[in-house]
Protein backbone atom coordinates (compact mmCIF):
# COMPACT_ATOMS: atom_id res chain seq x y z
CA UNK A 1 0.00 0.00 0.00
CA UNK A 2 1.03 3.70 -0.75
CA UNK A 3 2.34 6.00 2.05
CA UNK A 4 1.42 9.32 2.00
CA UNK A 5 2.50 12.18 4.27
CA UNK A 6 0.75 15.34 4.76
CA UNK A 7 1.41 18.55 6.39
CA UNK A 8 0.12 21.98 6.04
CA UNK A 9 1.62 24.38 5.14
CA UNK A 10 -0.40 28.32 5.89
CA UNK A 11 -3.39 27.75 3.79
CA UNK A 12 -2.26 24.89 1.91
CA UNK A 13 -1.98 21.48 2.73
CA UNK A 14 0.82 19.56 1.17
CA UNK A 15 0.30 15.95 0.30
CA UNK A 16 3.61 13.29 -0.60
CA UNK A 17 3.11 10.42 -2.06
CA UNK A 18 5.96 8.16 -0.84
CA UNK A 19 6.41 5.87 -4.42
CA UNK A 20 8.80 6.25 -7.14
CA UNK A 21 6.34 5.35 -9.73
CA UNK A 22 2.49 7.13 -9.72
CA UNK A 23 0.88 4.26 -11.87
CA UNK A 24 -2.03 2.02 -11.99
CA UNK A 25 -1.02 0.27 -8.54
CA UNK A 26 -0.39 3.41 -6.67
CA UNK A 27 -3.17 5.67 -7.95
CA UNK A 28 -6.14 3.98 -6.41
CA UNK A 29 -4.25 4.37 -3.02
CA UNK A 30 -3.76 8.16 -3.20
CA UNK A 31 -7.04 8.55 -4.08
CA UNK A 32 -8.16 6.78 -0.81
CA UNK A 33 -5.89 8.15 1.07
CA UNK A 34 -6.07 11.64 -0.06
CA UNK A 35 -9.03 11.94 -1.13
CA UNK A 36 -10.43 12.84 2.56
CA UNK A 37 -7.58 15.96 2.85
CA UNK A 38 -8.41 17.60 0.24
CA UNK A 39 -12.13 17.92 0.80
CA UNK A 40 -12.77 21.73 1.63
CA UNK A 41 -9.30 22.87 0.53
CA UNK A 42 -8.94 25.58 -1.70
CA UNK A 43 -5.10 24.79 -2.73
CA UNK A 44 -3.32 21.53 -2.30
CA UNK A 45 0.00 21.08 -3.45
CA UNK A 46 1.71 17.61 -4.01
CA UNK A 47 4.75 17.52 -4.12
CA UNK A 48 6.48 14.47 -6.73
CA UNK A 49 9.83 14.80 -4.73
CA UNK A 50 9.90 10.81 -4.53
CA UNK A 51 8.23 10.32 -7.95
CA UNK A 52 9.90 9.21 -10.93
CA UNK A 53 7.43 8.49 -13.19
CA UNK A 54 3.98 8.57 -13.64
CA UNK A 55 1.13 7.38 -16.26
CA UNK A 56 -2.18 7.68 -17.15
CA UNK A 57 -3.51 6.19 -14.06
CA UNK A 58 -1.32 8.35 -11.84
CA UNK A 59 -2.38 11.66 -13.79
CA UNK A 60 -6.22 10.64 -13.63
CA UNK A 61 -5.69 10.01 -9.61
CA UNK A 62 -4.69 13.76 -9.62
CA UNK A 63 -7.45 14.86 -11.24
CA UNK A 64 -9.56 12.72 -9.01
CA UNK A 65 -7.91 14.65 -6.15
CA UNK A 66 -8.88 18.41 -7.77
CA UNK A 67 -12.42 17.07 -8.69
CA UNK A 68 -12.79 16.68 -4.55
CA UNK A 69 -11.79 20.00 -3.73
CA UNK A 70 -14.61 22.62 -3.76
CA UNK A 71 -15.06 24.91 -6.69
CA UNK A 72 -12.39 26.92 -7.45
CA UNK A 73 -9.67 25.05 -5.33
CA UNK A 74 -6.55 25.12 -7.12
CA UNK A 75 -4.51 21.47 -7.02
CA UNK A 76 -0.24 22.30 -7.87
CA UNK A 77 2.18 19.96 -8.08
CA UNK A 78 5.58 20.45 -7.34
CA UNK A 79 9.34 18.59 -7.40
CA UNK A 80 8.42 17.55 -10.86
CA UNK A 81 10.84 15.95 -12.79
CA UNK A 82 10.99 16.64 -17.02
CA UNK A 83 10.01 13.11 -17.86
CA UNK A 84 6.41 13.82 -15.76
CA UNK A 85 6.20 17.51 -17.04
CA UNK A 86 6.56 16.16 -20.38
CA UNK A 87 3.62 13.98 -20.01
CA UNK A 88 1.70 16.89 -18.50
CA UNK A 89 2.09 18.60 -21.38
CA UNK A 90 1.20 15.72 -24.12
CA UNK A 91 -1.80 15.28 -22.05
CA UNK A 92 -2.83 19.10 -22.10
CA UNK A 93 -2.93 18.75 -18.06
CA UNK A 94 -0.27 21.38 -17.76
CA UNK A 95 -3.03 24.27 -17.40
CA UNK A 96 -4.94 22.03 -15.22
CA UNK A 97 -2.12 21.10 -12.85
CA UNK A 98 0.43 23.82 -12.62
CA UNK A 99 3.78 22.20 -12.14
CA UNK A 100 6.99 24.18 -10.56
CA UNK A 101 10.32 22.81 -8.98
CA UNK A 102 9.49 23.30 -5.60
CA UNK A 103 6.93 23.36 -2.75
CA UNK A 104 8.13 26.98 -2.30
CA UNK A 105 7.09 28.42 -5.76
CA UNK A 106 3.55 27.29 -5.95
CA UNK A 107 2.48 28.47 -2.25
CA UNK A 108 3.84 31.61 -3.24
CA UNK A 109 1.75 31.92 -6.71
Amino acid sequence: MLSVRFEESGQALVVTPMARRLDAAAAPDLVALAGGWVRDRRLVVVSLAHVASADASGLAALVALLQRMPPGGTLRLAHVNARIRSLLASTLLDDLLPAADDAGTTLRT
